[in-house]
């Protein structure tokens, strides 16, 4: 997965030898990235309106975790525990986007996630630097860039909102020092009844092939209107999609778990120019490229 962005070190043995030829070695722990992860079903909040209730209760249920979980590894225990890390994600996106009659290959689709993934980093901040408030900010708060205010710099957050947050974040703290992250979660959004992470879908009904099952899939509230906007990740420009990751990635700290989806009769340059797209639009990582099988279905929402 290419979600998880924090800092990592390497644990140091140091090699002692006393009297007897007795060696003694002494272990200074490194930091060791743990995924405390919970994704926002977009289909059902936004439309119902919860986003600022709905993320107050998950940052804290995110943060619960660090202090309830018992992590075996040392390295791991440490890290949580000074950074205390969270990474609160979304799936749905394209369901989002059907119920709202907008086209995935569209500047309104990139204008969209510019503005929604910015209201949910402000309220995630805002319920982490209100825990701050009631338990305590994170042990690392002190010198780094959520004090200096450079962590909003880097991003041109400005207005009244944004300076009232920022101000509070200086003066309270924040509780996590890490706070989202989009990962994959394709079975976790099939149990949720949405669609998969911030991906186009696949058809609009197939069957999701595992190991040992087989579930079939309809996307979801298809009908006569949203058919329309729900067209195959097989036949999207994927240059929309990396666009739209541009725009949702500047209000991420950590990353994004971004597949393509290709033909397989795509050529080398082509899949080359993808990659160096995803690199000049500033994305951080993308995740797999997935290409068709030698059998395609016709594209039904092409002709919209």
């Amino acid at each position: 997965m290419t979600e998880i962005f924090q800092n990592m070190s390497a644990t140091e043995f140091e090699s002692i030898q006393l009297e007897d030829d007795v060696i003694v070695t002494r272990k200074k722990p490194g930091d060791f990235v743990v995924c405390n992860l919970s994704s926002i079903n977009l289909g059902k909040a936004v439309p119902a309106d919860v986003l600022d209730r709905l993320i107050r209760i998950q940052v804290r249920m995110l943060d619960n975790v660090i202090d309830l979980n018992m992590i075996p590894v040392p390295q791991a225990e440490r890290t949580n525990s000074r950074y205390r890390g969270i990474g609160l994600g979304t799936f749905g996106w394209h369901h989002l986007l059907a119920l709202k009659g907008i086209r995935w290959e569209a500047d309104e689709a990139v204008k969209y996630a510019d503005s929604l993934y910015e209201n949910i980093a402000r309220l995630t901040i805002e319920a982490s630097m209100e825990l701050a408030k009631e338990k305590g900010a994170y042990p690392l708060f002190s010198g780094s860039d959520w004090e200096t205010g450079a962590y909003f710099e880097a991003r041109g957050y400005e207005g009244p909102e944004w300076n009232e947050l920022r101000s509070a974040v200086q003066e309270n703290g924040i509780r996590n020092g890490y706070l989202m992250a989009v990962a994959p979660n394709s079975s976790t959004s099939i149990i949720a009844g949405s669609t998969a992470s911030i991906d186009p879908i696949f058809q609009k009904s197939y069957s999701e092939e595992k190991k040992d099952y087989k579930i079939p899939v309809t996307v979801p509230d298809l009908n006569s209107e949203t058919t329309w906007f729900y067209k195959s990740a097989y036949f999207i420009d994927q240059q929309w999609t990396i666009r739209q990751n541009a725009a949702r990635q500047r209000h991420i700290d950590q990353g994004v778990s971004l597949n393509l989806y290709v033909q397989n009769t795509i050529k080398a340059k082509e899949l080359l120019d993808l990659h160096l797209a995803a690199w000049e639009n500033g994305l951080k990582t993308t995740y797999y490229v997935r290409s068709t099988s030698v059998e395609l279905l016709e594209c039904e929402s092409c002709s919209s």
